[in-house]
């Protein structure tokens, strides 16, 4: 008879189960809504449907709806229980101003293209398409207004559950801005002008101090949510959304990843923001290559096809406790013994010891090979400081130049310029962006060459000028020649630049430069179109290309050859023979 009874039981708990589930999600009143796939097909939003079981099988974490997005789970009415929610924002091109009004009528979509596989869909003319009126997708622990991180919504969404991780994130220099945030102005004496721009957040009457143009505060504020687009909050870093697979549940709209990928380093399929800007677009030497690449196709890292990722060379919480949550060491040049034990050692004694291991390792650098600040107008609104920076091409290899501590390192010179300045406090030479006793934690090897303040041109005049040398440290490969370096018996280093401009103010048109790197100094010379160029309607050439006016002003004086070889006849009996070469220290094995 207990028997019976416990079956009976057992019988009617299971029955319940189902309704006891409805019940828990009726609870919350968001799933009251989105748990009911049949209730959102009618209201038109299929694609919102989830149910509880989804979202923890994809994120890992047994959190209610509102414990991540906010919003009132109390509310029966739907403008109530959505006031104040957090959600995915839309960017618009006009104004760079997050959309929040406009229903979206598809799910987020997934494309093929790593760079831009996350896109927004609309309907034109009656088929789906990608949104064309789309800038950028930001997750929701950023600002609507600013697009910069929300440190309120990520306190109580995020940093509810992980305070420690919370708070050690928004000390860091990824959660401040840290590096960024140092440039001032155009003219800040400390870090001096970046290819970047200036920091445009509090800054504004600072830089019209020194400005010849008046400045608009629409555009100056607009200019600061392009920079704030790339940088980070929790979500770019943790979040993963994925198609959704019948094989995997862990697979769908709300995937979380505890190890932030490579992918996340690179704006996840979210255009060319976090560290693909600055790597594969202004440096162009970056780790994934490919569609990342300006032009589109250069070769990726080595270590890419190895699987070797960006958090395997780069020190974080991951290896080191002790580095606090969201801080990533910048410098990763010790980690190349980890795999490379025999290699680093026979270099270390070679006769290319001062030679980094990326000075020999790193070719064809792409992405900007020019960039000027002129007035334009940004996301419709006028602006005295447009970043003309669509002059991509190719430099075949590297100059090398010695660092703060005598080493060789790769960079790329390329000519910069800001317009309409009043004056200027710099020293013409080369400059370094952060100095060498700095722990490494707050130091780039990055330097920039100052070369002044130049009138000439019919308007737009008193250009701020500089090389932006920034150093190489991904896109490994293949080492380059001997001849590459020691081919010209005096040192000299030349390297002839193609590239082609797509930015507004012209039609494209192909243009090429020289870099030279000598005993005298270190130019840029011959800055040529190899098209006529066509200008659009409103646009000014000194405002994009003042080169056509200042010629070959980009050059600074210093030793800038590499060492002269004492033995030309060892070195082309050496170069013939590579294992002898090794054996003789010249190179490691």
């Amino acid at each position: 008879m207990k028997e019976v009874k416990r079956i009976i039981a057992l019988t009617v708990a299971l029955a319940l189960l189902p309704v006891l589930a409805l019940a828990a999600e009726a609870a919350n009143g968001c799933l009251a809504c989105h748990g009911d796939g049949v209730k959102m097909a009618k209201l038109g939003f299929a694609h919102f449907a989830v149910t509880q079981k989804e979202v923890e099988a994809q994120s890992g974490m047994q959190a209610d709806c509102n414990q991540c997005h906010l919003g009132n789970p109390d509310a029966a009415d739907k403008e109530k229980a959505h006031q104040g929610l957090a959600r995915l924002l839309v960017v618009r091109k006009k104004g760079l101003a997050a959309d929040l009004a406009t229903p979206r009528a598809y799910p987020l979509q997934y494309g093929s293209n790593p760079m831009n596989k996350l896109y927004v869909a609309t309907d034109r003319d009656g088929k789906k398409t990608r949104d064309a009126d789309v800038a950028a997708v930001s997750w929701h622990d950023k600002r609507t207004d600013t697009l910069t991180q929300d440190f309120a919504v990520l306190r109580k969404t995020c940093g509810a559950c992980h305070p420690q991780q919370f708070e050690e994130f928004s000390k860091s220099a990824m959660g401040t801005n840290e590096k960024q945030m140092q440039y001032k102005g155009w003219t800040d004496g400390k870090r001096g002008p970046h290819n970047c721009g200036a920091w445009f957040d509090g800054n504004f009457d600072l830089m019209q101090a020194n400005t010849g143009l008046p400045m608009s505060k629409q555009g100056q504020a607009i200019n600061q949510k392009a920079c704030n687009t790339c940088h980070v909050g929790c979500l770019d870093c943790h979040f993963d959304p994925q198609p959704k697979h019948p094989g995997d549940p862990s697979l769908g709209s709300h995937t979380f990843v505890k190890t932030p990928s490579s992918m996340s380093c690179y704006g996840n399929g979210r255009a060319s923001i976090c560290h693909a800007g600055p790597e594969d677009r202004r440096r162009g030497a970056g780790y994934f290559g490919g569609s990342f690449s300006f032009p589109e196709g250069n070769e990726p890292d080595v270590h890419l096809k190895a699987k070797v990722g960006c958090l395997d060379c780069h020190e974080s919480t991951k290896t080191d406790k002790s580095l606090g949550h969201g801080t990533i060491k910048r410098q990763a040049r010790d980690s190349c013994a980890r795999c490379h034990q025999k290699a680093v050692q026979s270099h270390a004694a070679s006769a290319h010891k001062r030679l980094s291991c990326e000075a020999c390792h790193i070719q064809k650098v792409a992405g900007y090979q020019g960039t000027y600040w002129g007035p334009g107008k940004i996301a419709g609104a006028e602006t005295s400081f447009f970043k003309f920076k669509a002059y991509y091409g190719i430099m075949p290899e590297p100059i090398l130049i010695r660092d703060q501590k005598g080493r060789w390192i790769p960079v790329k010179p390329f000519p910069m310029a800001v317009m309409n300045q009043l004056a200027s406090p710099f020293a013409k030479g080369l400059h370094w962006r952060f100095p060498a006793d700095l722990p490494d934690l707050q130091r780039t090897d990055d330097a920039w060459g100052y070369t002044g303040l130049h009138g000439g041109m019919p308007e737009n005049n008193q250009a701020l000028t500089w090389l932006q040398i920034d150093k190489m440290s991904h896109k490994l490969g293949k080492a380059r020649s001997c001849d590459s370096c020691h081919g010209d018996a005096d040192g000299r280093q030349l390297q002839n630049v193609t590239w082609e401009y797509g930015d507004p103010g012209a039609a494209p048109f192909n243009g090429s430069h020289r870099v030279i790197a000598d005993r005298t100094g270190l130019y840029v010379r011959d800055i040529k179109a190899l098209d006529q160029i066509v200008l659009e309607k409103g646009y000014k050439l000194s405002a994009f290309a003042p080169w056509i006016y200042l010629k070959d002003v980009w050059q600074i004086k210093g030793d800038f050859s590499l060492p002269r070889l004492k033995d030309r006849a060892a070195y082309e009996k050496m170069q013939r023979d590579p294992a002898a070469a090794r054996e003789a220290g010249l190179t490691h094995k």
